[in-house]
């Protein structure tokens, strides 16, 4: 058998669906159709069984996120699934109780975990982006941030925070000595400024608002189906800050509007809907969003770096423009 690195992309992806199979034999689960529709951090399946349930089955590789996160994950949606009506993914359990399982198949990597989830019906609210909409969006972040500040979690469940740009131990290869070597002096400087500006941020959050957050809750990890709103992809769940839940969330909502006008009219409806519960947290939010542009600028230096000196140059413009005028530009970055 050819070694796995070896493979082709479709050829390695034909070697992983073994471990699709394998999960499923884990979790008791008989499949007549499995459907591979996602490969962008993890491998993503919908499955149908011969009962006539759907799920979704999810193989996580450990150089995104680890098994410890996919159980926090686990905790947290039975909490929810059991103290509020949000209509959360159920999380499926082995006979044994396990929420996560580690499958083998021939000739794969070893090291993958595995959850499988109800099916959620509906469509993706990227595709229904509108005022009401994203009214009941700042609703559902506020139910969440409600139940993350009360939930008092069980033994095991995560304690990293997310108070800092980089928070999940990756590498900061943003100042490297090869990274220097691609900037400009002025896009050094002013990337520095946006790293000491955006800490100086998160430094000055109240310590008493952080709580249990999805953390990445854009538009695209929530379904809507007959006018109801159903979010997924908890496997970020960390503690954090309710300004940096939404910073990230309203930064993706306003590249993909992509436009400044229809960004404001659905970031006032997000926020009307928030507020119908509970206040806006005291904050920068616009600072934390130039933070996940610090990450994603970080996230090509580590792995693209061709296009390193483009983003960095992008990303320190709109900062510039910022401090100069108080206008966000469309952080989008051209092509």
């Amino acid at each position: 058998m050819k070694p796995y690195e070896e493979l082709t992309s479709k050829g390695k992806l034909r070697r992983l669906r073994g471990l699709a199979v394998d999960a499923l034999r884990l979790f008791g689960v008989t499949a007549v159709s499995l459907k591979l529709i996602g490969t962008d951090t993890n491998l993503i399946y919908r499955v149908w069984t011969d009962d006539d349930q759907q799920f979704a089955l999810r193989i996580a590789s450990p150089e995104w996120r680890g098994a410890d996160t996919a159980v926090s994950e686990a905790m947290w949606l039975d909490a929810l699934a059991r103290d509020t009506d949000i209509p959360v993914p159920q999380m499926q359990r082995t006979p044994a109780g396990d929420a996560v399982v580690f499958p083998q198949a021939a000739g794969a990597p070893t090291d993958r975990h595995a959850v499988l989830m109800s099916w959620l019906p509906g469509v993706l609210l990227g595709k229904r982006l509108t005022a009401k909409n994203i009214t009941k969006m700042g609703e559902l972040f506020a139910k969440l941030h409600q139940h993350g500040a009360n939930w008092q979690p069980p033994a095991g469940f995560t304690s990293k925070k997310f108070d800092q740009y980089l928070s999940r131990g990756e590498e900061n290869a943003l100042f490297t000595e090869a990274s220097l070597a691609l900037y400009e002096a002025e896009t050094e400087a002013t990337l520095r400024q946006m790293v000491e500006a955006v800490s100086q941020t998160y430094a000055a959050l109240d310590p008493a608002d952080l709580r249990v957050i999805h953390c990445d809750l854009w538009h695209d990890n929530i379904k809507v189906y007959r006018g109801q709103l159903y979010p997924f992809d908890f496997e970020d769940t960390i503690w954090g800050y309710r300004l940096h839940d939404m910073a990230m969330a309203l930064l993706d909502l306003y590249e993909d509007v992509g436009d400044s006008a229809a960004y404001a009219e659905l970031l006032a409806a997000f926020r009307r809907g928030y507020e119908s519960l509970l206040p806006w947290p005291e904050g920068e939010m616009e600072m934390l969003m130039f933070g996940r542009m610090l990450w994603k600028t970080n996230w090509i230096a580590r792995f693209w770096p061709e296009g390193l000196a483009k983003t960095a140059v992008f990303h320190t413009h709109l900062y510039t423009h910022y401090r100069q005028t108080g206008e966000l530009l469309l952080p989008k970055l051209p092509r």
